[in-house]
């Protein structure tokens, strides 16, 4: 059926954003475009991005409020399961709440659209013909690479994604009288009608909602309050020196010397392709954002002011995140009891003896580990939810030679939710 005046409004409500690198996966499994009957119609595609940014540093997970562009936004309409030619919105400001209109051919056989936000060009690949569908994984190098083979780790280990944000929306609002002045304004604007699954020719405007988050974070910190014990000293002689440890340089000898230089998190599920859909679960390491060591921490644990905190903005993201170490981008995950381990090099110059009777050489890595469970029946990790880990370690002797898959060590949780804040964990190892 041909569409009267052959014009319609188009948007998508969106919150997000980021970057992308390379593969870390080898599935080229992709869904293909192919042609679909109906008839071209011109539209008007407009979309408005409640911003999101980059992810490394608080600001730029949008955690601290502050909003920064989305990076390739892109819209692939589907007819009768058929991916039809994307079109790219290109970078849409954040900031505040933006908008961004432009002509594009839409089939009248659509019925489905999928938003991307920040999913990178050179994984989306979208030119002039059919969308091809995508996997998304981003590569890592493991400095311990050769101890995790020795110790019979074969893993792959993926970095973290970008913020990847999106929707497969197979319901969305139509409206017989939207334009452009009116698509937006909440009284005496348009007339929606919500939960459609088709478009007919009175149709003038098409709005998607419930565009999100397809990933979320996890800001951790990792403290230390190791003291000397005469006792009980895990380190042995500095090589080349004479430098007896003692309570007075235990800090400048040996704390100092312990560069914090990773977390992994097992068991992350690390590609995701273009209908959301996440799969080949490994090791995901993430490198801090600023910290190379540990903050030494002496005060009581309960209620230390010096942890991580949360607390609810009224702009931009919903939910600030302060002093975190790093602010990782995780998937989803229903599982229980996740292993997360921070990585530390042994510059000390002396060769650190574990409690198990591992040994990690000068330039070498020890691990310090957690284990983090539900609470509330609420998942660990979840898109769009921040999850909070403050970890403190007590004892450098307690670590391992490479990272565990279980762990003794359980932590708590607290739930923060907007980016909805996720299961905070706060523990000592």
């Amino acid at each position: 059926m041909k569409m009267k005046n052959g014009m319609y409004l188009f948007a998508a409500a969106i919150v997000a954003g980021t970057v992308g690198l390379s593969s870390c996966s080898n599935d080229e499994d992709v869904v293909g475009g192919g042609e679909a009957s109906g008839v071209a119609q011109k539209v008007t595609l407009g979309v408005s991005v409640n911003g999101v940014s980059k992810k490394a540093a608080q600001g730029e997970v949008n955690l601290g409020g502050a909003v920064a562009d989305i990076a390739n936004v892109l819209i692939v309409p589907v007819a009768g399961g058929q991916y039809q030619v994307p079109i790219s919105f290109g970078t849409v400001s954040g900031s505040s709440k933006q908008s961004k209109v432009m002509d594009a051919s839409l089939q009248t056989t659509v019925n489905e659209f999928l938003v991307y936000g920040n999913v990178p060009t050179d994984v989306t690949n979208a030119g002039a013909g059919a969308f091809g569908g995508f996997t998304y994984s981003v590569a890592a190098t493991n400095p311990d690479d050769a101890n995790f083979k020795q110790h019979n780790i074969s893993e792959v280990v993926c970095a973290p994604l970008a913020l990847v944000y999106g929707v497969d929306a197979k319901k969305f609002a139509t409206s017989g009288d939207a334009t452009k002045g009116n698509f937006w304004t909440a009284d005496g604007g348009a007339t929606w009608n919500a939960d459609q699954s088709a478009i007919t020719s009175e149709t003038k405007g098409i709005k998607i909602t419930g565009v999100k988050y397809q990933v979320g974070v996890m800001a951790s910190k990792v403290f230390e309050n190791t003291q000397f014990v005469a006792s009980d000293v895990p380190f042995g002689e500095k090589a080349g020196g004479d430098v007896e440890l003692n309570e007075g340089n235990w800090v400048s000898e040996i704390c100092d010397n312990m560069k914090l230089t990773g977390i992994f998190v097992e068991g992350q599920n690390s590609t995701i392709n273009d209908k959301f859909v996440w799969s080949n679960p490994t090791w995901l390491l993430d490198t801090p954002h600023t910290a190379t060591t540990a903050t030494r921490n002496t005060y009581a644990w309960a209620d230390n002011a010096a942890k991580i905190k949360t607390e609810t903005v009224t702009t931009g993201t919903g939910v600030k995140v302060d002093n975190a170490d790093f602010y990782t981008v995780v998937a989803p995950d229903d599982a229980d009891g996740i292993v997360v381990s921070f990585q530390f090099q042994n510059n000390t110059g002396r060769v650190l003896t574990l409690d198990d009777g591992g040994t990690v050489d000068n330039g070498a890595y020890a691990y310090y580990s957690v284990k983090l469970n539900q609470k509330e029946s609420k998942n660990i990790f979840a898109a769009a939810t921040t999850t909070v880990l403050n970890a403190r370690i007590t004892d450098w002797g307690k670590g391992t030679v490479v990272p565990p898959t279980t762990t003794d060590v359980v932590i708590g949780v607290e739930f923060d939710v907007a980016w909805a804040a996720g299961l905070s964990y706060d523990f000592e190892i």
